[in-house]
């Protein structure tokens, strides 16, 4: 019921932006390509910062203090740019209720779990265990009506586990982490295993800033509206699908060789779907066989 006035409220402000490109109307909630543009540029002053940091461990006199700069500094964009994940403000909700709930456990917390439950429902198109959450959400809601506060407080931190999107938070914790392990090393004067450390963060960087990640979340971020709001609104409907084989292309265009193939069949299939895109039963296949394909766009 609230998904469908959630979606309801957002077709209506949709229909009266008429004449707008893509990005001022759509997309207001989810991930957005300001939001990819500045995850992408965060990861990248974080990418040039290990590079850097790389290099002067090269030297034959090492500064720990200079590498120390540069992998702090990393680890402050990276930082930075995990802030534009759609998946953090949801995630520090959940930290602040639970703060809540620790300091006032006799409330009741039900109208808080509703509205996280409209935030989880914003970024459910980039959310592997989007059933899985909202199930436990609304068992949770009913739960904290009745003051059922430790329960609640479990629910939430299996849920907090559960918020994630694994093409933007994966790499950009796994960067963060490896970094982490090279400061360890250079601690420690081992700087051969700080330079591995280091290697190692390279990938999930450039998977961030320059491969398909970004760019293929956006297609899962459209897929999913045009597939919400085709019984809605076809008009609409119909752009976000457009939209979604915009961003495919470029993704195809810098994949990486383990995705390339998908990434390939998935453009044809969207492709498709345009084709046929006022055939329903055409269409409703083709959406739910893209949806299932993009779960394997790691």
């Amino acid at each position: 019921m609230i998904r469908l006035v959630i979606i309801l409220l957002f077709v209506i402000f949709l229909d009266k932006s008429k004449g707008e490109t893509i990005n001022q109307i759509y997309l207001n909630e989810g991930l957005t390509e300001n939001q990819v543009y500045n995850i992408r540029l965060f990861s990248t002053r974080a990418l040039n910062l290990v590079l850097d940091a790389y290099s002067s461990l090269n030297k034959k006199r090492i500064i720990r203090k200079e590498t120390y700069t540069y992998l702090d500094a990393s680890l402050f964009f990276l930082n930075e740019a995990h802030q534009y994940s759609p998946s953090y403000i949801v995630y520090r909700q959940i930290e602040a209720l639970e703060k809540r709930i620790h300091l006032y456990p006799d409330e009741d917390y039900s109208e808080d779990l509703k509205t996280l439950l409209i935030y989880i429902e914003e970024i459910s198109g980039n959310l592997e265990d989007y059933e899985y959450v909202r199930k436990k959400l609304e068992d949770t809601i009913k739960k904290a009506a009745f003051l059922e506060n430790q329960y609640v407080l479990d629910s939430l931190e299996i849920i907090k586990e559960k918020v994630r999107i694994s093409l933007i938070d994966d790499p950009l914790t796994e960067a963060k982490n490896l970094i982490g392990i090279a400061k360890d090393h250079l601690k420690a004067r081992e700087y051969k295993k700080s330079k591995q450390a280091l290697e190692l963060a390279l990938n999930p960087l450039i998977n961030i800033s320059y491969r398909e990640n970004l760019y293929m979340a956006l297609v899962k971020e459209y897929i999913h509206k045009g597939k919400i709001t085709y019984n809605l609104n076809r008009r609409i409907s119909l752009r976000y699908l457009e939209a979604s084989l915009y961003a495919v292309n470029k993704a195809f265009y810098v994949s990486s060789r383990e995705n390339r193939d998908l990434i390939k069949v998935i453009r044809e299939d969207i492709r498709d779907l345009l084709k046929n895109f006022y055939d329903e039963k055409s269409t409703e296949r083709l959406l739910n066989d893209i949806i299932e394909k993009l779960k394997n766009i790691r």
